[in-house]
């Protein structure tokens, strides 16, 4: 039966749909072939088509070449090596939507999905036309414990709890996007090179008064990154430190100056600073 959201009907999953994967890697060849694996295993109506798009930033482990032979429905574009995650991700996703799928899913090319994943991030935006985001609980595999998902300003990561929940913003690790939202949302935002782009988005989301919700159980494994030989390394000289936070995958002063005004409200200075006094303080 079709459902009914307020005066309008929309479709079911027993109506033919599309739904496109947005991925973009970077030398993890395996764990890149295990998610897409994975992503076209998900348990779906056999009318639904499964679709994905792939942006290989210039990895030199074969990453390109194993994808075109094992996935060849895959729409792989070659990227330069500069795209980090945030460019990848907005060419992936400007390359996807020319088809005009029903929903997007971002996924990252190391989480491994559970083959009901998308079935149940469905529940939460049965229809296109939905304006809500639906994002993946996560979990450590090693640990058991939730890694990635959605987040609230006061406690940070959201473990899953049986129940679907709502959240201020997530990790893009596994997110559901439908029609609707993109069409008012567009894709990330050109301002980031790796990082910030799905907080920014989460954020900017909910302004706009698009829910957020995460899934009640796990619905797939990433093993946290590590801090190790990042800015946040306490083991690192203070100046190794700071050069690090200015890199690609750091928190460069202007892409995080331009995050803070955007989502941290009059604050915004406070939080902007944050960082380097951190590393001045060594913590």
């Amino acid at each position: 039966m079709p459902i009914l959201h307020g005066r309008h009907r929309v479709s079911t999953l027993s109506e033919r749909m599309k739904i496109s994967a947005i991925l973009t890697c970077f030398n993890r060849r395996e764990k890149t072939l295990a998610s897409l694996k994975l992503w076209f295993g998900q348990r779906v109506p056999p009318d639904v088509l499964l679709h994905a798009v792939v942006v290989d930033d210039g990895s030199s482990d074969g990453t390109g070449e194993a994808i075109r032979r094992e996935f060849p429905q895959v729409e792989l574009i070659q990227g330069t090596g500069s795209l980090y995650w945030c460019g990848g991700m907005r060419v992936a996703w400007q390359a996807a939507a020319v088809g005009n799928p029903d929903y997007y899913v971002l996924v990252n090319d190391d989480t491994l999905l559970e083959p009901f994943a998308l079935e149940e991030l469905l529940k939460a935006a049965p229809a296109p036309e939905v304006r809500r985001i639906v994002v993946g609980a996560i979990r450590d595999p090693e640990c058991g414990e939730a890694s990635y998902g959605g987040w609230s300003r006061l406690s940070g990561l959201i473990p899953p709890t049986g129940r679907f929940q709502d959240c201020e913003t997530f990790n893009a690790n596994c997110a559901l996007i439908p029609r609707a939202v993109y069409q008012e949302m567009g894709g990330l935002h050109g301002a980031y090179t790796h990082g910030m782009g799905d907080f920014d988005y989460g954020y900017q989301a909910a302004k706009k008064g698009i829910g957020i919700l995460q899934t009640p159980g796990f619905v797939g494994d990433c093993a946290r990154n590590s801090w190790k030989n990042t800015w946040r390394d306490q083991s690192l000289p203070m100046a190794e430190r700071l050069k690090r936070l200015q890199s690609p995958k750091g928190l460069p002063w202007k892409e995080w100056v331009i995050y803070n005004r955007r989502n941290q409200g009059w604050k915004w200075p406070l939080f902007a600073v944050s960082p380097v006094l951190r590393i001045l303080t060594r913590r």
